[in-house]
């Protein structure tokens, strides 16, 4: 099946597009990675995407490859009767190329899926949905696996893949492999959406922000209309035609876009201050973190607890293991003891005394962070007020909000 000039002009300049974009989110990405924690101490997922990148450049240039290089063995009839020694080496040329676009696609977009799984991790840790991460993770592994062996084993001799004409129907419409690289590919998508969008809806922040989560959420969902359409265009009789390349691109390119957006954002949060107050009321009290995980209400200056904006980012990334509590905290207004003589400072003539229940006890043995800021709104605040309850067994402390 040969296709037209003006099909292969725009072709390319939507691939060259998609491509364009795609990588720059990936470079920037990694920038601001690097320029906060360093390259020693970068996540898994940065990792991912890192070599993402090999793949993403690998696949935009095989598929241009088989556009322009003369096709591949995906003919019709009168293209096999039109075959000449020279068309018949481009075509051969050109089916290699399809092959190094499948294996490309598989190894980007599951990249992708990888990045996300360490992001859920990272937002689900000690938590109970971290098991459901965890099934999810083997899910995905075991369905990669499965998809390599369906790749290396669908064509028999493998040579066939760029046999012109081909060897078999197998060899060159891919058909029982992409039938189970859709139904793994397609299922995890769905599962990530699943598992994401209840901790979207939890989430404790303004509703501004939650729509931009929401639209992120929105491209997920297209990336699993165009992996549907991507086999339908390549499968379906009435319908098979290069047009499935286009859709192949589409995916690999929105799965890059929806992977990286969440840390571009956090990013932009730093650069621009004024985006991690965006949707919260401060009228009547002050932003007590940029990062977002303390906010000041406007009912009395106190502190609630808030779960970040970059929740799809790394919350706890460059702080240090025993900063971390084990356990779920739950903030309540506290009434400040008789007789505790209130502070000249200025900090405490608005504000309200908070009293935080752990569940375990833990201990601040030091703090390191690459991030300073963090740290110092992290730190322990001018205040605090000694208590025991014979009452509790557990610990209880005393916090005083800054």
């Amino acid at each position: 099946m040969s296709t037209d000039a003006k099909f292969n002009n725009a072709f390319r300049a939507e691939t060259t597009s998609l491509y364009a974009v795609g990588l720059t989110f990936i470079l920037v990405r990694l920038g601001a990675r690097l320029r906060k924690f360093g390259f020693m101490r970068l996540q898994p997922d940065d990792w991912f995407m890192m070599q993402n990148i090999l793949w993403y450049t690998l696949l935009y240039v095989s598929l241009n490859q088989v556009i322009f290089g003369g096709g591949s063995n995906f003919m019709t009839d009168q293209d096999i009767a039109a075959l000449t020694p020279e068309t018949t080496a481009m075509r051969v040329s050109g089916s290699k190329w399809v092959l190094v676009s499948e294996e490309s696609m598989v190894l980007s977009i599951w990249s992708c899926k990888a990045c996300m799984l360490f992001i859920y991790r990272r937002l689900t840790q000690r938590l109970e949905q971290a098991k459901i991460i965890n099934a999810l993770s083997i899910y995905v592994i075991l369905g990669f696996i499965a998809v390599q062996i369906a790749l290396f084993t669908n064509c028999r001799p493998f040579s066939g893949y760029w046999s012109v004409p081909p060897s078999s129907e197998q060899c060159w419409s891919y058909y029982n492999y992409e039938i189970i690289e859709g139904c793994f590919n397609v299922s995890a998508d769905i599962s990530l959406l699943i598992v994401g969008l209840p901790l979207l809806f939890k989430a404790r922040i303004p509703l501004q922000q939650k729509v931009i989560l929401l639209f992120i959420f929105g491209m997920g969902m297209f990336v699993i209309i165009a992996a549907l359409l991507c086999k339908v265009y390549g499968l379906y009789p009435p319908l098979i035609s290069y047009s499935y390349l286009n859709w192949f691109f589409r995916e690999a390119s929105v799965s890059v876009y929806v992977t990286n957006i969440p840390v571009l954002y956090s990013f932009l949060r730093e650069v621009f201050p004024s985006l991690a107050k965006w949707g919260f009321n401060t009228s009547n009290g002050s932003v007590t973190r940029s990062n977002g995980k303390l906010r000041r209400t406007s009912t009395g200056g106190k502190d609630i607890r808030m779960n970040p904006f970059n929740i799809l980012g790394s919350t706890t990334d460059g702080m240090d293991d025993s900063l971390k509590t084990q356990s779920q905290e739950h903030i309540i207004e506290y009434n400040e003891p008789s007789g505790y003589k209130e502070s000249k400072d200025s900090y405490a003539t608005d504000t309200a005394a908070l009293k935080i229940h752990k569940d375990v006890t833990f201990s601040v043995q030091k703090e390191n962070s690459d991030d300073d800021n963090d740290l110092e709104a992290a730190s322990m605040p001018r205040h605090s007020v000694p208590h025991h309850d014979p009452s509790h067994n557990h610990s209880t402390t005393y916090v005083t909000a800054r």
